[in-house]
């Protein structure tokens, strides 16, 4: 009802040039309140123009200047080279606004890319509002909701969310995902490369001594974590963490569903391969991708069971959105 008020609205303006409450108030046959309500919508969104002061408003459509137009696109098609990536089903990387139009008319609607461009950059921006000003997101309230007195972590952090709201698995997001799957090495080291600044800028910031690489429960002949390290060449202790299972079956953390049920995977399957032979302060986890972070928290709790560290921070390429607090003003 209120986008149909407002589609009304816009059209009469639209046809007519100029008008004036009590015109839309007959032209719409509904209240003066709720066509006042409308207008300020309207004119806070940018839509409309008003003109005059009380008893004589007159309310305008806004028309912006073809050089703002221009400008906006441009706008528009820089964020989308910087943060959009298709891959079709061939395995083919289409960067930008030509992957995003690509996708568009995979999915049937080449009639609304200006819509749904507008709607991803949207989307974007509110992930991009959880960065701190270093750039990370900071997904320690996220967690601690999620274990409250079991938390063993003292920070986690992420460089991206694995997916948007809208429009599925972020640029990051699929670069994990392929590399992975495919165990695509050229995928993995880009991955790292625009991972390092900031996983650098994180260890200094927490002070860390040295780091631990989670194992991952699939085995696969190029591991997404081994050639992450090795590209990062972070000059720290590490840590080596191994994964063995009692029986004959290797379960992966994304196949459970219930909580309970990771938490038992991460605490029986983990283990701490070599110490260093010194207790250390700080020590960085990395993860590509965490959900509950069920594996990180079990981790941190049995690195300090052991006595190697004192406190334990993780940090995951990408992470859930799920549990992040939603903000919208009204």
């Amino acid at each position: 009802m209120t986008t149909d008020t407002k589609n009304r609205i816009l059209g009469y303006l639209k046809t007519n040039g100029q008008g004036r409450v009590k015109d839309l108030v007959q032209h719409l046959q509904i209240g003066n309140v709720a066509v006042h309500r409308q207008l300020k919508r309207l004119v806070d969104a940018g839509k409309l123009i008003k003109s005059g002061k009380p008893p004589t408003v007159f309310y305008m459509l806004l028309e912006k200047t073809q050089q703002e137009q221009q400008f906006e696109s441009k706008q528009m098609v820089g964020m989308l080279e910087n943060t959009y990536v298709y891959i079709d089903p061939v395995g083919q990387i289409i960067p930008g606004m030509t992957g995003f139009k690509m996708w568009a008319t995979r999915v049937g609607k080449t009639d609304q890319i200006e819509s749904l461009v507008k709607r991803y950059l949207l989307d974007r921006q509110w992930a991009d509002s959880f960065k701190s000003k270093q750039g990370w997101i900071d997904a320690v309230g996220k967690t601690r909701k999620t274990f409250g007195d079991e938390m063993f972590l003292d920070g986690v952090y992420y460089k991206d969310f694995y997916s948007l709201q809208t429009f599925g698995k972020t640029r990051l997001g699929q670069f994990v995902l392929y590399g992975k799957q495919s165990e695509n090495r050229e995928l993995m080291w880009q991955t790292a490369d625009e991972s390092k600044q900031l996983i650098m800028d994180l260890i200094k910031y927490l002070e860390v001594e040295a780091v631990g690489f989670l194992p991952h429960s699939i085995l696969r002949k190029v591991q997404f974590l081994k050639e992450f390290s090795k590209r990062l060449e972070l000059k720290l202790p590490q840590i080596s963490l191994v994964k063995a299972y009692s029986g004959g079956i290797r379960v992966a953390q994304k196949t459970l569903g219930r909580l309970e049920e990771r938490v038992e995977n991460a605490r029986k399957t983990i283990f701490i391969d070599s110490r260093p032979g010194q207790v250390f302060d700080k020590v960085l986890l990395i993860d590509d991708a965490v959900g509950s972070g069920a594996t990180l928290n079990e981790t941190a709790k049995k690195l300090k069971e052991l006595g190697m560290a004192k406190q334990v921070y993780g940090f995951a390429v990408v992470g859930s959105m799920k549990g992040f607090e939603i903000i919208r003003e009204v």
